[in-house]
């Protein structure tokens, strides 16, 4: 990943952590293996304490860090801490293999 883009993810990061309150932004995908193509998704998972629907969470997120984010092609997952932890115990190998080879920004 080229360091460009890295910093811009880290000020992504900490955009939303200190106004979407979001506990972790965790990278995943093709940027976090160090495979994207051009036209690649940059995909987020982000872990916040929320009361919306999913859908409203990923607008908020988007709108929280949209001018940080000119042109990336931002993809974030929103989820509670609380649906993290209950797709963990029905086994979702989908969360579990972000939780475990994502990155932490």
């Amino acid at each position: 990943m080229k360091e460009d883009i890295l910093e811009r993810l880290k000020k992504i990061s900490e955009r939303i952590k200190r106004e979407y309150k979001a506990e972790k932004v965790i990278l995943f995908g093709s940027y976090a293996r160090g495979e994207e193509k051009e036209h690649s998704d940059v995909d987020l998972l982000v872990i916040a304490p929320s009361n919306e629907r999913i859908f409203e969470r990923m607008a908020n997120v988007l709108e929280t860090v949209h001018e940080l984010y000119d042109n990336l092609p931002l993809s974030p997952i929103v989820l509670t801490p609380s649906e993290v932890e209950e797709r963990i115990k029905v086994g979702d190998q989908f969360i579990k293999e972000i939780l475990e080879k994502g990155i932490e920004l």
